[in-house]
């Protein structure tokens, strides 16, 4: 099967209006507010700089995402540092994901994070707290 990675900033207003709207049929709700406040945030990223918003495709299906905000207090809708279902998804969407998560957090500087989603994605690799490849999305 083949998926797709996209950039929320690479997206077009009908794929970005689509994805916001399917995130509940993944599991993903905003700690606050609906896809209007999910989209007046995510339309203020920049490339390159924090927050990032990815989004995962299979066939224009929503399967996946990956949500890099960088502050936990910036943003009442998504008070995390990041938040994903990653560790649902097959691990050949899994590992550019994380590894695009990585170079973000070099990116500002934060080798502590960077060191921890090393850290993570090894033991994703080797099964732990990663769906087995069956299980997968």
């Amino acid at each position: 099967m083949e998926e797709q990675i996209l950039n929320y900033l690479d997206m077009s207003e009908e794929q970005k209006e689509k994805s916001l709207r399917d995130l509940k049929s993944i599991g993903f709700y905003p700690a606050y507010g609906k896809e209007k406040t999910m989209k007046k945030i995510m339309d203020k990223s920049i490339a390159g700089e924090m927050p990032q918003f990815y989004f995962v495709f299979r066939k224009e299906q929503l399967i996946g995402y990956l949500f890099i905000i960088g502050d936990t207090q910036k943003y009442r809708a998504f008070p995390w540092l990041a938040i994903s279902n990653l560790d649902e998804l097959p691990m050949r969407v899994t590992k550019p994901l994380m590894e695009i998560q990585i170079e973000a957090w070099i990116n500002i500087g934060d080798e502590i994070m960077a060191d921890f989603l090393r850290r993570q994605l090894t033991n994703y690799e080797h099964g732990i707290g990663h769906r087995p490849e069956n299980l997968c999305r």
